[in-house]
């Protein structure tokens, strides 16, 4: 059976997971509330796979599949009668995501796949209180998706053995390296392991210690990692980490688990990182 995929978020992940799908040749429609932005973020998608053809990242008939097999539907239900496969990939808040879920899976088939791309939360968190709660999985990509080689697949115990073994195939078709967890946990491998740089890059900080400037160096040259804390948090979005500290917060009452204040001014104030041109540096005229 072919797949046809379904992406509700047409953010910079949505937008790329869903230009990865058409690459792959599976019919792909996506959906965002904000249509206009939704259109600009799939030209870019486009300038991007160019760019990418021209460096022999991807082939010029990769580049046809992508406008061939893409298309921007305006209402969700335009989508629901006929997709097999839903990637969702919206803000990385829980009440957000379970009221998608809880809206479209009782109007979906039971056998139709239903994929988070969350960070952080987990599918049996994501789908309570939603309907056949065993075709839930996480497929969790990495920013930006038309150039990093991961997916991390996450499943609750009642996940049926079909669904995983569809979600393995689309992400495998997709070009992308799967790493497959035994079992959930919060932030998966990667961010699970990331969090605890950041969280103590976060705290220097905020102690005075070091600029972040400076912090991110120190990383880059003494780790000889690609990214420092700061830069790495940019390219993520300061709101998924500030968003999962927050309910980490909630659940603990653990004051080392909270926010750091400098963390929630920047979300409230928009400054998100490279999705939104500015959070600790600047990319407006990146």
């Amino acid at each position: 059976m072919k797949e046809k995929i379904f992406v509700i978020g047409g953010g910079q992940m949505g937008s790329q997971i869903a230009a990865l799908s058409a690459i792959a040749g599976y019919e792909t429609t996506i959906f965002d509330s904000d249509v206009e932005n939704l259109k600009n973020k799939i030209k870019f998608s486009d300038q991007n796979i160019k760019n990418l053809v021209s460096k022999q990242k991807y082939s010029e008939e990769q580049y046809d599949s992508f406008q061939k097999n893409l298309q921007i539907v305006e209402n969700i239900e335009d989508s629901l009668n006929e997709t097999t496969f839903v990637i969702e990939a919206v803000v990385e808040k829980y009440e957000v995501k379970n009221e998608i879920f809880q809206n479209i899976s009782k109007k979906l088939d039971k056998s139709v796949v239903i994929a988070s791309n969350s960070s952080f939360l987990p599918a049996s968190e994501l789908s309570i209180d939603c309907y056949y709660p065993e075709r839930f999985i996480n497929m969790h990509f990495f920013y930006p998706p038309l150039r990093m080689d991961l997916i991390e697949i996450s499943y609750p115990s009642n996940l049926s053995k079909e669904i995983l073994e569809r979600t393995v195939e689309v992400s495998n078709n997709m070009g992308r390296t799967v790493v497959v967890l035994k079992k959930e946990t919060p932030g998966f491998i990667v961010n699970r392991m990331l969090s605890a740089l950041i969280d103590e890059a976060y705290e220097l900080y905020d102690e005075g210690i070091a600029d972040f400037e400076d912090i991110d160096i120190a990383i880059k040259k003494g780790l000889n990692h690609p990214l420092g804390p700061f830069e790495l948090s940019d390219y993520s979005g300061l709101d998924i980490y500030y968003y999962s500290k927050l309910k980490q917060y909630s659940e603990t009452q653990n004051e080392k688990d909270r926010p750091k204040t400098f963390i929630e001014e920047k979300v409230k104030k928009g400054e998100l990182g490279v999705k939104t041109g500015k959070g600790f540096y600047d990319y407006k005229n990146d």
